[in-house]
């Protein structure tokens, strides 16, 4: 994978490289992107891109018994994901599956554990369930995508870690890349991951030329149409 390329897909919004792998025709244009159930939690920090490390984890079934973290391990892993084959630094989009009986309401991370994923080279986090500590996760600084906000917890129970996962129905393999802003994410298969940028170029220089048309003075339906 090309560092370079992932990282230079920073240049554009998520709407923009989404249009640029549907020029790619990997995959059916249908899926691999979340819905209205997933916002951006620290909108005035942007864009970010990440090769997706992933794992499992359900904090609201009932019960006070203890299960075995697993968050170490996925520290490894995410500290491993950081940096590429050949040596190069790799951003790294932290993602965590909630699962159980009321998956919206699992929170997956806190401040804490905010700070201790940044030092393994995170730059971003998403998961279909909540966070909370809000300033200090903004302050490690983690940018987020979840479903939301809640105080509290149950036991943390971790599933598992490096395995396929389902965020808002998107299908995210550890390897995935995951461009996301404030319209959402868009997860790219990491054998075409190299080849986004360029068609991404090609839908700015296109968009760029239809919205000066329809902004240049005098622009009206009847020319528009050529009627």
């Amino acid at each position: 994978m090309d560092v370079t390329k992932v990282k230079k897909l920073l240049e554009f919004d998520t709407p923009t490289v989404a249009n640029g792998l549907g020029l790619l025709g990997v995959r059916d244009d249908s899926y691999g992107y979340t819905g209205p159930d997933i916002r951006h939690l620290m909108p005035e920090m942007g864009t970010r891109v990440g090769v997706a490390v992933t794992a499992r984890m359900d904090t609201t079934s009932p019960g006070l018994e203890k299960w075995d973290s697993l968050f170490d391990d996925w520290l490894r892993m995410t500290a491993q994901s950081a940096v590429s084959d050949d040596g190069e630094s790799m951003p790294v989009f932290a993602v965590i599956e909630s699962v159980g009986v009321r998956p919206k309401y699992t929170v997956t991370i806190g401040d804490g554990m905010a700070i201790r994923m940044r030092m393994a080279g995170a730059e971003a986090f998403l998961t279909n369930g909540c966070i909370r500590d809000l300033e200090g996760v903004r302050e490690a600084p983690l940018a987020c995508w979840a479903a939301g906000l809640s105080p509290m917890h149950g036991q943390l129970r971790w599933l598992d870690i490096g395995n396929t996962v389902v965020i808002d129905g998107m299908t995210v393999k550890p390897g995935d890349v995951l461009h996301a802003d404030v319209n959402g994410v868009v997860t790219i298969p990491a054998d075409a991951a190299d080849q986004v940028y360029d068609k991404a170029v090609e839908v700015a220089e296109k968009e760029a030329k239809l919205f000066a048309r329809l902004r240049a003075p005098g622009m009206s339906l009847e020319k528009l149409l050529g009627s």
